[in-house]
């Protein structure tokens, strides 16, 4: 076979190389299908599932590779073999004693040479890496005998497939983040983590250069190595554990704990709303005294508020006063002077009422807030915790008050918490993004009449949502937006209403106006 063509070295030596740039140049004469990867082919474009932050193709798009993508399909057959003990595929990963080598050995599996992905000689491969971009790499039979012959056995492909084996066992070993995306694909194989681990791969070595050296390493001494399997099965595990929610029943505050007169601020949402799964075990802490304040943070519509007030809800717990810190929050936050007939009282706020009755307050976006109206928290969370009244009155903290706060990250207007006050939160949740049946549950209850379209409106929150996040955006889309373009188009229709309601996330960037609209003229609303 002439492999001259391929821009990989048929000398037992050569010169270092952009491997990564080659394999984009390189796939299969007789297919363009990735190998066990989902139905991807070679420069397939993905766009859709993933763009990562330092792209810098020309389009902005994301596409794939037969060399990377089939390593990728390689690799995880031994990863799963290493943590769920099932697979046709035998091999280890060894790490030097100072960490800045990898060696591993893969058999590959019969269906790679049935189907023609390696030539029906190759039954395994080894590689080594180091920390100077040298790749040692060889192919061997059936027997483990070296096949020699300068590389001539393997077609151009096939030395990649070696090659980019080696790197992502090298890569995962120094990157965690791309070892927990490799050991989440074992474990749940998905195209869009898939195309995430190409891409990062990808993106994290474009520009390097690699030297490439053929020969047998079967019998190199491993005596000061270690074995990584035992380790990416711990990994595996302890990931499997964080997936994992308590099913302990949730404790909550006694009947008789508060005064009567406030358990009417106990919560009483409807059905649609639903209590995170994940915040069961948080409940359960604030009711029992291990948790004095919570922070929950995420993306804007993630139901940050409503998540506090279902938690609440859940331990029977008063929530005395709910603070929006852009809007309504002052330096009289805690009580303020008032007339009364011919006389100056003070009157305490529900906060203060909060504070020495016991009950919960919410500080909604507090990262809004001027540093010195949220002084006084300080030492209200501290462990002796009191306020001081403007009155000089000092009022000692309840022991079943409960301070929650929100906050969005990374938006116009915010800033970083005082590290003091971030230290006095006890937990510090992030709240996902609301699961398309959430959404669904949400808008068909306030909303009744969207149901028909309700697909459709999630596939325009999805498409907008991605071109957000890939494109960086100073925008938020979220599924208020989606409530309000429902009832509107109540009385307007959904292209028209889209108008008032969708359009305005664009803040008035006309470009990003006219692929609202693009998106939302694909459907047929009626």
């Amino acid at each position: 076979m002439n492999n001259s063509p391929s821009g990989v070295a048929n000398k037992k030596h050569r010169a270092s190389m952009n491997l990564f740039k080659v394999a984009y140049k390189i796939k299969r004469e007789n297919s363009d299908e990735i190998y066990k990867a989902f139905g991807f082919k070679h420069l397939s474009d993905v766009t859709q599932y993933y763009v990562h932050p330092n792209n810098q193709s020309f389009e902005g798009t994301t596409s794939l590779c037969q060399p990377i993508g089939e390593a990728i399909s390689l690799f995880s057959l031994l990863l799963t073999r290493f943590t769920a003990g099932r697979g046709n595929i035998e091999g280890e990963v060894y790490s030097s004693s100072e960490s800045d080598g990898i060696y591993l050995k893969i058999s590959l599996p019969d269906d790679w040479r049935s189907e023609g992905i390696v030539e029906p000689e190759v039954f395994m491969f080894r590689a080594a890496t180091n920390m100077h971009r040298v790749v040692t790499f060889a192919a061997y039979t059936k027997d483990d005998v070296f096949i020699e012959s300068n590389m001539e056995h393997l077609r151009p492909l096939n030395k990649l497939l070696a090659i980019f084996t080696g790197l992502l066992a090298h890569e995962m070993h120094k990157n965690d983040d791309i070892k927990k995306l490799l050991i989440d694909y074992a474990a749940n194989p998905a195209a869009d983590t898939f195309v995430n681990i190409h891409e990062d791969f990808y993106q994290n070595h474009k520009l390097e250069e690699y030297k490439l050296i053929y020969k047998d390493i079967s019998g190199l001494n491993l005596s000061d190595h270690i074995r990584l399997s035992a380790s990416y099965k711990v990994v595996l595990e302890n990931l499997q554990t964080l997936g994992q929610l308590s099913l302990k029943p949730i404790t909550g505050f006694g009947a008789e704990i508060f005064k009567e007169e406030y358990r009417e601020y106990i919560p009483a949402l409807s059905k649609e709303f639903m209590l995170p799964a994940a915040l069961g075990s948080v409940c359960s802490a604030v009711a029992a005294g291990d948790a004095l304040a919570v922070l929950l943070h995420g993306p804007a519509g993630t139901g940050k508020t409503i998540s506090c007030k279902l938690m609440c809800q859940a331990i029977r717990l008063p929530i005395m006063e709910t603070i929006n810190c852009t809007e309504n929050l002052d330096e009289f936050v805690l009580g303020k002077f008032l007339p009364e007939g011919e006389i100056i009282v003070f009157r305490e706020s529900y906060v203060t009422k909060a504070i020495r009755d016991g009950g919960a307050v919410v500080f909604e976006e507090i990262n809004f807030a001027k540093p010195q109206h949220i002084a006084f928290l300080n030492s209200l969370l501290d462990d002796n915790g009191f306020v001081r009244l403007d009155n000089g009155e000092v009022v000692r903290r309840n022991p079943n008050f409960r301070f929650f706060a929100t906050m969005n990250l990374g938006y116009f207007g915010t800033k970083e918490l005082n590290q003091a006050l971030y230290n006095r939160f006890n937990f510090v949740v992030e709240v996902a993004a609301l699961s398309d049946d959430a959404i669904k549950r949400m808008l068909v209850a306030r909303v009744p009449e969207c149901e028909c379209v309700m697909e459709k409106m999630l596939g325009v929150y999805h498409k907008l949502k991605k071109k957000i996040e890939s494109e960086e955006l100073d925008v938020v889309i979220s599924p208020r937006n989606l409530e309000n373009w429902a009832r509107l188009a109540k009385y307007d229709g959904y292209v028209r209403a889209a108008e008032k309601t969708m359009l305005p996330i664009a803040k008035c960037d006309r470009v990003l106006e006219d692929t609202i609209r693009g998106i939302i003229v694909l459907y047929k609303w009626s």
